[in-house]
């Protein structure tokens, strides 16, 4: 009787551990995604990114057979999406729109203030580029880059610079700096807010990429006086890149791509990538990315992606640094 029961609890005991074992394996094994996924914007809804971001989370939504929910976190100049991302589980779960801003020259402008590092986000895929250019009230005098120069050396401390984010304001004080004259860095909370300026003559000129401006030059308010990319920008062919006017080291990209928090499995990582990948080629995203006068990232791997946001970083932080720009200066 004694031996029976104790074969019994034996018997008991090893279906148990069979049964953790089992349910530990299945978790292990779960594949992705088995749930929603979360795609933060740091930015409100109808900006930019916030359109981007419901093209990209269809798109991967289709790909990946689940929802993608699109979750607005504005503030701080994006920061509070960012770092809210940042501390988000490494599972894969939690997505993030990041840009030339959020995840390069803040980290410049605000060393060790932000919340979160670099080191804390994965890029997962790039989406796209979008060279900024300077552009003058449509009917200004100046016809090509030196007719701007040599008027503001004619009328030192006259001249102004709208700039709408972090990057376009280090895009005002290096060409103030490299072309040699004097101009005031006038901040706006946006690109389209300066422009607006330019076209009103309360400044003088604005940076700015080329999806802000576009309503402003197809309704012939403005007119972009130089790209500053290493190639002219195809929806603006007949605008001459800094390069072509004199400047060959000036240029500035604004751009747009996916990030996860730092130590997401690479399997998962993976199949993050082939997705936003693939929802980068429907036909409503590359409209989007040609009426923003942008191009599209050919990142082949989420390796490549991640690469590139660590020159960025660099990059950028060398600009802020030399320019000597201060935010909100």
């Amino acid at each position: 009787m004694k031996l029976n029961t104790v074969a019994h609890w034996l018997a008991v005991g090893a279906w148990a551990t069979t049964s953790v074992l089992g349910a530990s394996s299945a978790l292990a094994d779960e594949v992705f995604p088995a749930r929603a996924v979360t795609l933060i914007v740091p930015f409100g809804p109808g900006s930019g990114t916030d359109i981007v971001a419901r093209i990209l989370a269809k798109g991967m939504s289709d790909q990946l057979k689940v929802p993608v929910i699109v979750d607005n976190k504005v503030g701080a100049n994006g920061a509070i999406g960012a770092q809210a991302t940042a501390k988000a589980k490494a599972d894969g779960y939690t997505l993030v729109i990041g840009s030339a801003t959020t995840h390069a020259v803040n980290f410049g402008f605000f060393p060790g203030k932000l919340g979160y590092e670099p080191e804390q986000f994965q890029g997962v895929a790039g989406l796209s580029f979008s060279p900024v250019s300077l552009y003058v009230e449509a009917n200004s005098p100046w016809k090509k880059l030196s007719d701007l120069v040599a008027d503001a050396k004619r009328n030192p401390g006259k001249f102004s610079c709208g700039s709408g984010n972090a990057v376009t304001q280090v895009a005002c004080e290096v060409f103030r700096q490299e072309a040699g004259i004097q101009a005031t860095n006038v901040p706006y909370k946006s690109n389209p807010q300066s422009l607006t300026d330019v076209v009103g003559n309360q400044v003088s000129y604005a940076f700015s990429d080329g999806g802000a401006a576009r309503a402003f030059v197809d309704g012939k308010r403005l007119r972009p006086l130089a790209v500053a990319a290493a190639a002219r920008n195809p929806t603006m062919p007949d605008a001459a890149t800094f390069r072509e006017q004199g400047m060959p080291n000036f240029e500035f990209t604004a751009w747009v791509a996916v990030f996860a928090p730092a130590g997401v499995p690479a399997p998962v990582l993976e199949r993050l990538n082939a997705a936003a990948r693939k929802a980068t080629e429907s036909p409503e995203m590359v409209q989007n990315v040609a009426q923003s006068g942008g191009t599209a990232m050919r990142f082949a791997s989420a390796a490549e992606t991640q690469a590139f946001y660590k020159a960025e970083v660099s990059r950028w932080a060398q600009y802020v640094k030399t320019s000597g720009v201060k935010p909100e200066q």
